[in-house]
């Protein structure tokens, strides 16, 4: 998926959500969050980035831009 921040690639396997990218644009940082069921990718510049949510359980990704 290509967001504003970079681009960011998931393969979601038997209700699991695995990262197989994070890619930052030039002057963004990857953070990586995840727990049971979900993965957080946020490619962020200062106070701004891209969001990137992988909920397996559901088979979804969802994108917020802040």
């Amino acid at each position: 998926m290509n967001v504003k921040g970079g681009s960011v690639s998931f393969a979601i396997e038997d209700g699991v959500c695995r990262l197989i990218t994070a890619a930052p644009r030039v002057g963004y940082e990857a953070k990586v969050a995840s727990a049971t069921g979900w993965t957080r990718v946020d490619l962020v510049r200062g106070a701004h980035g891209s969001a990137v949510f992988c909920i397996g359980a559901e088979g979804r990704t969802d994108l917020w831009e802040y």
